[in-house]
């Protein structure tokens, strides 16, 4: 018989309430995107949030704990439909580039990453983004299996210029807009259909 999962047992008490964890998630995040991440602790969540330090502290060892369990929805993005054009997919991964970075975690966010000023936060990011992006991998190499992609297009290289042409957007001219996020999947779409 396997040993029983340490996250499944629970110490005798009250249960949890979902309502408590969302809403230090969401203070958490809402930290993030308006501050950085240097403005992420457990005494600033309990101010933000209105939870008790006791109780975060309950359900979080400590920062960088709660720093993975805010990202974690922010980077699981799931992957496109799997029947959708390549156009469209690659639309779909641009899109959700700006979800994560701008609405996620924010300019501070990736300024923090860029520059390396919170490694904890830094660790946890991509550690959420390693697992959240699994599922775009595994359809990049559907598509490639399937010859609706160059048979060398390279899935963690096509995500860094996907996330590389945002950033570059992003710091030359703002944000993108719609039109931008077509451009540029017609684009990309082109020269990796191989046609």
């Amino acid at each position: 018989m396997p040993p029983p999962d340490p996250d499944a047992v629970r110490s005798p008490g009250r249960p949890r309430r979902t309502e408590v964890d969302r809403q230090i998630v969401e203070a958490t995040q809402q930290l993030i995107r308006e501050g950085g991440p240097a403005t992420v602790s457990i005494a600033g969540v309990a101010n933000r949030s209105g939870i008790a330090r006791t109780t975060i502290y309950r359900r979080y060892r400590d920062r960088e704990e709660l720093l993975v369990a805010a990202l974690q929805p922010v980077t699981e993005q799931g992957a496109p439909a799997a029947d959708s054009t390549l156009e469209k997919k690659l639309d779909w991964v641009l899109e959700r580039a700006e979800e994560v970075l701008a609405n996620g975690i924010g300019l501070g966010g990736v300024a923090a990453v860029l520059a390396d000023t919170d490694p904890a936060f830094s660790a946890a990011l991509r550690r959420s983004l390693s697992a959240g992006l699994e599922p775009i991998h595994a359809q990049i190499s559907a598509d490639v299996d399937s010859g609706s992609l160059v048979e060398h297009a390279d899935p963690d290289l096509l995500v860094d210029v996907l996330l590389g042409s945002y950033l570059s957007r992003v710091l030359r001219h703002g944000e993108p807009d719609r039109a931008w996020r077509s451009r540029t999947a017609r684009l990309l779409g082109t020269l990796l259909a191989g046609q």
